[in-house]
């Protein structure tokens, strides 16, 4: 990719979006302060991160390994175009409709497994994963991949557990004014990247299909 020439960038920006993942309240770390606030118990909240952690890798990987699977196996001009009407078209959708995450109605008394369950869930609705076709499409070999969906999810369990504890210690009602509209900002992310998909799909101009790595 022209935009992004070097792998270091290219990691750069992954893991800055892998951050910006994980601040957003819906992707569950308000829920594990919820659950320590109930205990009482700040190792509540680790205990509660992990499972939620996982089910995030978990939603990204199944997303992002479908786009490598039709990066390497199918003609690349035609997957760029859709991959790019699919994530132009989910952001103009969160956009112009308030997005309603997956709703949990059990209560905060919860296992473990339905932590991940649940984040597995969001992850998978949520579109992070599809803020990385960009690397993906442009990707010569499948172990390009890997490193940009590491250090995308490390930095998102990172800064998920960093505002967990702040919050958890400060106390949400402090920091609720410093909330901002995470939906709108992702919104408006989906819609940049897929434009970048189709400008990345004019400059192409009719490449012949990838093959795997």
């Amino acid at each position: 990719m022209e935009m992004l020439v070097s792998e270091g960038s290219q990691i750069a920006i992954a893991a800055l979006l892998g951050a910006f993942h994980g601040l957003n309240p819906a992707m569950g770390w308000l829920f594990a302060v919820f659950l320590a606030v109930q205990k009482d118990d700040w190792r509540v909240l680790i205990y509660a991160i992990i499972p939620i952690g996982m089910g995030q890798m978990l939603g990204d990987g199944a997303v992002v390994l479908l786009q490598t699977i039709a990066r390497f196996q199918f003609p690349l001009h035609i997957v760029h175009l859709s991959i790019a009407s699919i994530v132009l078209g989910y952001g103009v959708y969160r956009l112009f409709r308030y997005f309603r995450h997956v709703k949990w109605t059990g209560g905060l008394k919860v296992g473990y497994g339905q932590l991940l369950l649940w984040s597995f869930l969001a992850a998978s609705t949520h579109g992070s994963g599809l803020l990385l076709s960009p690397f993906i499409l442009g990707a010569d070999h499948i172990a390009d991949i890997l490193p940009l969906y590491l250090f995308h999810e490390l930095a998102m369990l990172t800064s998920m557990t960093v505002v967990a504890f702040i919050v958890y210690h400060i106390g949400m009602m402090k920091i609720r004014k410093y909330i901002v509209n995470f939906d709108l900002i992702w919104a408006v992310l989906l819609i940049v990247v897929g434009l970048i998909l189709f400008l990345m799909n004019v400059n192409m101009g009719g490449e012949m299909p990838g093959h795997m790595h």
